[in-house]
């Protein structure tokens, strides 16, 4: 068997997208089949476990991620690359800031990013990202990587609201001073704390041997938020962060997604 067919077996059923299952079933051109060279037998092997494991594409959660349309891609984001990254579908919706007050009472905090779940609702940027991460397999492979990736993955909170008051400024003058000691010192030591952690991880992740919703995290907000801000001078003396953000960068799904996001919101960019 191979690795990549050993890989779809060790996946839980449940938590699959059909489209991703019927797409390497029926897909001429699926990788699975073009390596091994023998399709049919591709398509019956996962066609017997789907129905050996009795998967039911009505039972899969109905994901609605709802989030302002401005500014930029905020903290829904990392939810948004998760989904994409485990081939899960959801509906992304975004509302203009005028249909705020209608939607507000309906909210458990009167925030947003909220996820709702098969009309279950669930608050909370990084709460709905670790639910996400959890289900579908970016959490860390035992107990103390899933408290690593947490750690980092919150820490990133602390990097936004520290980023909240030069983005609230009304004064040019002063909003740009704010920013230069925001990278000046919020951020560049930071970035020598995470280059230290991926020195000492030595695996290309943050945390373990594999690619954790803390890698999706960093990738959000160092490579989406301060290098289309700021550029990317920041990086200049963290070769193995900067890895890390082409890493992700490159992974199917988020340049996929990436490609596709950059064109229908090109006011993000």
């Amino acid at each position: 068997m191979s690795n990549t067919l050993r890989k779809w077996t060790h996946i839980v059923p449940n938590e699959i997208s059909c489209v991703v299952l019927f797409q390497l079933l029926f897909n001429e051109d699926n990788v699975i089949g073009n390596r091994l060279g023998h399709k049919l037998f591709v398509h019956f092997f996962l066609l017997d476990w789907i129905l050996q494991t009795d998967l039911h594409c009505s039972n899969m959660p109905v994901y609605k991620l709802r989030y302002f349309n401005n500014p930029r891609r905020g903290r829904a984001e990392l939810a948004r690359l998760i989904l994409h990254q485990a081939g899960v579908e959801f509906e992304d919706i975004r509302f203009p800031h005028s249909e705020w007050p209608a939607i507000k009472p309906s909210t458990p905090f009167g925030q947003v990013p909220v996820l709702e779940v098969d009309g279950q609702v669930l608050a909370q940027s990084n709460t709905i990202a670790r639910y996400l991460a959890r289900k579908y397999g970016l959490a860390g492979k035992n107990d103390w990587e899933q408290a690593l990736a947490d750690m980092y993955a919150d820490n990133i909170n602390d990097l936004l609201n520290a980023a909240v008051p030069p983005f609230m400024e009304k004064d040019p003058v002063k909003q740009k001073e704010m920013y230069e000691k925001f990278m000046a010192e919020t951020i560049a030591n930071h970035v020598v704390l995470i280059e230290k952690q991926l020195k000492k991880n030595n695996t290309g992740y943050l945390v373990g041997n594999d690619l954790t919703w803390a890698d999706l995290a960093y990738y959000a907000y160092f490579s989406d938020f301060l290098e289309v801000k700021f550029g990317s001078a920041f990086l200049k003396d963290a070769p193995l962060l900067k890895a890390l953000i082409d890493r992700v960068k490159a992974l199917p799904n988020i340049k996929k997604w990436t490609e596709f996001r950059n064109s229908k919101y090109p006011e993000e960019n």
